[in-house]
């Protein structure tokens, strides 16, 4: 009898191997290709209207209406709730066209300036991805594949995650963590983890990429006073996320009655993103990556702010933290393809440099970075309900030794702000 489960452990073990290379490898060439061509096309697509690039946003949006989302809807949104949807009911099937033309669909989003993530597009293109190779791979053996569709699935996620972050654990726990509030599975996180280490080894020695989100952070410890003014930071934080669910699903109802719907409705979402450029804060769209890297090291001269808002840092951040929500809900709520994970980083870094602003600590110092990683944590950890993964990913971003404030953070957001998700409205609208 013992070597009967010894045999069954040690098969299931190669087949959560098998699985995890074949989701975990792929999803790091995704990752890295994704974010190559998104680069070039936000850098040359201004040179489309040279006189007008402020349009540059509403032209991506009708391409996207009329090229992708007027015959596949799900080729646009967030991602992630497809995913949860996917596995948690479908067993890990997706429509594999809708997977295919999310590439396309996003790029062209987030490459003509429309506010949004890459982690939720990722997710689930590389979900849709590694089901249907383990599909193909196991259709020849006549098997029962629905268990390892099912588990392919999830290690896409946890692979793209990894790539993105250089975070294995954390990539592998983010997809398990999101598809219920309360509980993981052993058999879904073992095979997630390991495709993220697959997909971490991929990305680094193989393609020598870096993590897309990184910061730099003295070595110095975080100040031990500090801890008195985390509970606050955490409720700040975690009520910005929370004021960004309630304003996106107000603004999702709306775009749901819009006559036509597409490419109406995404032609609309682009004429708001151009506002938002028109009001000088086109530092704000996009995958926001330069407002990231100057909140990040604690300078925000490089974003050539007017000279009243650069002296009025708590007005800055807070406007960030505002328009931020704003412009990812025009984005996503009309249909453009976008994540949430990159627009609540921003958000989550926002609300500590505003706190830090408002107490007078200065930037740059350990006292702001361990701000801010506790405000990150927060963000992730009470309006996505992933309070591990948000520790794990914050402790990547920011250094082992701002663990503390990004556990704070996590853990009390969770406690206080599970109640609501960021994608349990989005999913159940979009079922």
């Amino acid at each position: 009898m013992k070597e009967d489960n010894i045999r069954e452990y040690f098969t299931v073990l190669i087949r959560w191997i098998g699985i995890a290379a074949v989701a975990g490898i792929p999803s790091a060439l995704v990752v890295a290709a994704f974010n190559s061509i998104l680069k070039y096309v936000i850098a040359r697509s201004p040179a489309l209207l040279p006189r007008a690039p402020y349009l540059i946003p509403i032209v991506g949006a009708f391409l996207v209406g009329i090229l992708f989302l007027r015959w596949k809807p799900g080729s646009g949104g967030e991602g992630i709730p497809s995913y949860i949807i996917g596995v948690n009911r479908d067993w890990g099937r997706f429509d594999p066209v809708s997977t295919v033309l999310k590439f396309p669909a996003t790029i062209v989003t987030l490459g003509f300036h429309g506010s949004g993530g890459i982690v939720g597009p990722l997710a689930r293109i590389n979900a849709g991805l590694s089901s249907l190779l383990v599909r193909w791979i196991t259709r020849p053996f006549k098997s029962d594949e629905t268990g390892y569709v099912r588990t392919a699935a999830i290690c896409g996620v946890g692979g793209a995650v990894s790539a993105i972050f250089h975070a294995p654990l954390g990539g592998g726990i983010f997809a398990v963590e999101i598809l219920r509030k309360d509980t993981m599975r052993y058999t879904d996180l073992f095979p997630s983890i390991l495709s993220g280490c697959a997909a971490y080894l991929t990305s680094f020695f193989l393609l020598h990429q870096s993590p897309i989100f990184s910061v730099e952070t003295p070595s110095l410890p975080v100040p031990g006073k500090l801890i008195v003014w985390l509970p606050l930071v955490v409720i700040i934080a975690g009520g910005f996320g929370m004021t960004f669910i309630i304003i996106f699903e107000k603004i999702y109802r709306l775009f749901r009655e819009v006559p036509g719907k597409q490419p109406a409705a995404a032609v609309i979402g682009g004429a708001l993103i151009c506002l938002v450029w028109l009001l000088n804060a086109k530092w704000i769209l996009n995958t926001s990556m330069p407002l990231f890297a100057a909140i990040g090291s604690g300078d925000i001269t490089p974003l050539q702010l007017s000279a009243s808002l650069e002296s009025q840092a708590p007005v800055f951040f807070l406007t960030v933290v505002i328009v931020k929500m704003l412009a990812t809900s025009f984005t996503v709520s009309s249909g453009l393809s976008g994540g949430f994970t990159g627009p609540l980083i921003i958000i989550g870094l926002g609300s500590g440099a505003f706190m830090t602003s408002l107490i007078g600590i200065d930037p740059g110092s350990p006292a702001y970075f361990g701000f801010l990683a506790c405000a990150l944590a927060a963000v992730l950890g009470g309006s996505m309900n992933i309070p591990i993964a948000a520790i794990i990913i914050t402790a990547r971003i920011f250094g082992t030794q701002y663990i503390m404030p990004a556990v704070f953070g996590g853990i009390l957001s969770f406690i206080l702000f599970r109640a609501r998700t960021v994608y349990e409205f989005y999913s159940t609208s979009s079922s």
